[in-house]
């Protein structure tokens, strides 16, 4: 099974806490991942996303390129203020490729737990619409620590630097 972890496209301006919206760069960014990513053959059997909008929509544009046929699944909890251990017990459960679409700094500590046992060992820095792939060493048991992390996109890494930035 694999875990892809994804932090949401850029959102429009406003406070961390407040319901917003993806901005037109954070939809774009999100498409060119989703276009990049099917490209690559990727597909999931699960795309959930947390309570707010931008991780919502961020988890719609990815899932009509990566799994059309499947419902978008809300999963409260992993907001920024999400407790990550609640979700590393719940991942140890689940049995399909899943894509969950969150927030920082859940998506980092979430992923520091899950690949070394500490949230707050500051392993990634996860960029709006980064994608991170994870998989368990142990088919089948995905308790505790060991997750791997396979491979981590960015969609600067996808679509290049923006108009006017150095590559």
């Amino acid at each position: 099974m694999r875990l892809y972890l994804v932090r949401h496209g850029k959102a429009e301006f406003g406070p961390e806490e407040a319901d917003r919206k993806l901005s037109a760069r954070g939809h774009a960014d999100v498409e060119a991942m989703a276009r990049h990513l099917a490209a690559q053959g990727l597909h999931v059997e699960r795309v959930l996303h947390s309570t707010l909008t931008r991780a919502r929509q961020t988890a719609e544009i990815l899932r009509t390129a990566l799994a059309p046929r499947v419902h978008l699944e809300e999963l409260a909890g992993i907001e920024p203020w999400g407790d990550v251990h609640d979700f590393a017990q719940a991942v140890e459960g689940w049995d399909q490729d899943t894509l969950v679409c969150g927030h920082e700094p859940f998506m980092g500590q979430a992923a520091a737990l899950l690949m070394v046992g500490d949230p707050h060992a500051s392993l990634v820095e996860v960029k709006t619409g980064t994608v991170m792939a994870l998989e368990h060493p142990h088919a089948g048991s995905h308790a505790g620590p060991n997750w791997q992390l396979r491979w981590m996109l960015t969609p600067r890494m996808v679509r290049g630097p923006k108009e006017g930035e150095d590559a």
